[in-house]
């Protein structure tokens, strides 16, 4: 099994990316002097300009926020949680600068909805989850911190909102 974490909205949700992630071509990433698979290199079928490489310059920067509407698991997972039509998937590793960010995107988004949903579940296993509410005011790094827990004894939401 494994955690899914997810925003959903009334309104469309904006996506997020990894300001870190850069991809490079093979020619690109020998000319940074990236060491590649000679898998890559000897491949005379791939094309060398092809920007098909993740680059990042610290394993760190893949924890970044990103925040998608293309969900890496079954939408079936949002909707035994959520009826409502905007969802996003949120790709991270919790630390309090990023849920700084996180709560920033959730107070930018809230001068157009009245409310948001931020869900943490597990995938294919629907059971009551734990629904906290509070008002934007009150939104704080700690109210975020569940999204960063490890361990999972049930599905958890934090309903944000302006109200």
């Amino acid at each position: 099994m494994s955690e899914f974490q997810f925003i959903t909205s009334d309104r469309p949700l904006k996506e997020v990316e990894n300001p870190y992630i850069e991809f490079l071509s093979i020619n690109e990433a020998i000319k940074k002097g990236v060491v590649l698979p000679d898998i890559l290199t000897d491949d005379e079928d791939l094309d060398r300009d092809e920007k098909i490489l993740m680059n990042v310059e610290s394993e760190e920067q893949l924890d970044e926020i990103e925040i998608k509407r293309d969900l890496y698991y079954d939408a079936g997972n949002v909707e035994a949680y959520s009826s409502k039509p905007h969802v996003v998937e949120l790709r991270w590793r919790y630390s309090d600068v990023r849920a700084e960010q996180l709560m920033e995107y959730i107070t930018d988004h809230l001068k157009m909805a009245k409310e948001v949903e931020i869900w943490k579940v597990w995938v294919d296993e629907q059971t009551e989850p734990s629904v906290q509410s509070i008002k934007l005011d009150e939104l704080t790094i700690d109210a975020l911190r569940f999204l960063g827990e490890v361990g999972f004894e049930r599905p958890q939401c934090l309903r944000v909102t302006t109200s």
